[in-house]
């Protein structure tokens, strides 16, 4: 017999929505029958003499903030908790093939979970908010709790800004001791699916750490948050090598032109305006300090340095010609003196002196032989410092 298609796949889905279809009779009927004898004020454990098993699995959706100065993460995250209550079994069969019920949060029990290190008031999840329970026929639980979390996280910027830091999120039952209810992970216990990135933190690890603690069974998620250091590194980093290389380069201006002085201390006072500016890019913490602004603080007294050296430098080009040259002096005028500015002078000898072996030629070094001697020791000086220092900052942080 010829059967049109179309009529065909109807009857076929007819028959298979009839084996899994309830009617509101049959469900209101099954919501009396689970809660006939069911007590929510108790811990729905089949066995005392073992704790209540609950598993978890956390829904990370985002890092809100990181505040580094009040040492605080805010993440908008969700908690799934699964367990078992054997109150709650029936035969599916009996009530139209219903296989579960969702009903609402304050009807059953649920754990309390609460976030132990929040910077917030201790307070379950999911508080005030409605929320539902699945309930499937062999007594398996589910809810999920939403919530907004502030917590309590150490931080390190020793190498800011390419810095990472370690937060942990310590959920425990509130008032339930490990001996009643014992916390623990399901297979697959963070999950990320929903989690949306940060512009300025990438997370770059996370794990599930499950112990008991002073007598609780506390739930711990470690996560692993690492900066994104452009910013910073165009804002901040790059100013300040520029600034490092430019301050030693006073030695090469003539004396002459009058301009060494101020751009030494021209130079110092930028380095100060730039401080005071980047202040409230680094953050200000004392245990550790930001190895960048100590590099900066450094560097600023080396720029000082180099203020105080031009100023005494720019004093000897001046001296009279006739004032004495101590030893010193006169030696670094020796090893960096200026071809033009040596003069050799004959003396006069009679002929009985010019037999003598002691009659020689002397060369005579002025204050501006001494000036430039000391200008190219202290380029290199300043250089080398500035060197080090960039190095050392940057080794630091690779380690």
């Amino acid at each position: 017999m010829y059967i049109d298609t179309p009529v065909s796949f109807i009857f076929f889905l007819v028959i298979l929505s009839s084996g899994n279809s309830q009617t509101l009779s049959e469900m209101k009927q099954l919501n009396i029958d689970i809660f006939a004898n069911h007590q929510k004020s108790l811990i729905p454990n089949s066995d005392f003499s073992s704790p209540l098993e609950i598993q978890l699995q956390f829904h990370l959706m985002t890092i809100t903030q990181f505040r580094e100065v009040e040492e605080t993460l805010q993440i908008a995250a969700g908690m799934s908790a699964f367990w078992t209550d054997g109150e709650f079994s029936w035969t599916p069969s009996s009530y139209g093939n219903a296989e579960y019920v969702i009903v609402p949060q304050t009807t059953v029990w649920t754990p309390k979970l609460v976030l132990l290190n929040s910077v917030d008031t201790l307070k379950p999840m999911g508080l005030g908010n409605e929320l539902s329970v699945t309930i499937d026929y062999n007594g398996s639980m589910a809810v999920s709790f939403g919530e907004v979390l502030s917590s309590k996280c150490s931080t390190n910027i020793y190498k800011f800004p390419f810095d990472s830091q370690t937060c942990e999120l310590e959920f425990v039952a509130w008032g339930v001791y490990a001996r009643d209810i014992r916390l623990k992970g399901v297979s697959k216990p963070i999950d990320l699916s929903f989690f949306t990135p940060n512009s300025d933190w990438e997370l770059i690890s996370n794990i599930l750490i499950s112990h008991p603690s002073t007598g609780y069974s506390i739930f711990m998620i470690e996560l692993t948050l690492k900066r994104s250091p452009l910013y910073y590194t165009v804002i901040v980093i790059c100013p300040f090598i520029l600034f490092s290389i430019l301050n030693p380069l006073v030695f090469l201006l003539p004396v002459e032109a009058g301009e060494r002085i101020g751009l030494a201390l021209t130079v110092l006072l930028s380095y100060t305006i730039f401080l005071s500016m980047v202040q409230t890019s680094i953050p200000a913490a004392s245990n550790p300090m930001s190895l960048l602004l100590i590099i900066m603080v450094a560097t600023i007294l080396l720029s000082g340095i180099i203020a105080v050296v031009t100023i005494y430098i720019s004093s000897l080009y001046y001296n009279e010609e006739s004032a004495k040259i101590n030893f010193l002096l006169k030696f670094i005028g020796q090893k960096w003196h200026r071809g033009n500015t040596i003069t050799q002078v004959m003396p006069l000898c009679n002929d009985a002196e010019k037999d003598n072996m002691n009659c020689k030629n002397e060369i005579f070094i002025t204050w501006k032989d001494v000036c430039n001697g000391l200008d190219n020791i202290m380029m290199v000086i300043a250089y080398s410092a500035t060197v080090i220092l960039i190095c050392a900052y940057f080794i630091t942080i690779s380690l």
